[in-house]
């Protein structure tokens, strides 16, 4: 087994079209199911730590995702120019 990997990125996209909710920031990672968002980034990373404690506080990180139990996590930001001007 290769060793468990010591980072986890989650992608974030801001979304400005959302007809019912208006702008949002959505975060999602495929590897360990994680989907959450926020109409502010301060609420997203709020929103982000309770969904991170949910899909990795009670289980084997290792076996599981091969991920260390409490691994880096990064945020990898996509938006396009006109969105934020």
């Amino acid at each position: 087994m290769n060793q468990p990997n010591t980072k986890l990125t989650i992608d974030v996209d801001y979304n400005t079209e959302d007809a019912e909710y208006g702008a949002v920031y959505i975060a999602t990672n495929n590897q360990i199911g994680l989907v959450t968002d926020g109409r502010t980034f301060d609420e997203l990373l709020t929103n982000l730590k309770e969904a991170l404690d949910a899909c990795l506080g009670e289980i084997d990180t290792v076996a599981a995702y091969n991920l260390i139990s409490n691994p880096e996590v990064e945020l990898r930001m996509h938006f396009s120019y006109a969105q934020i001007t």
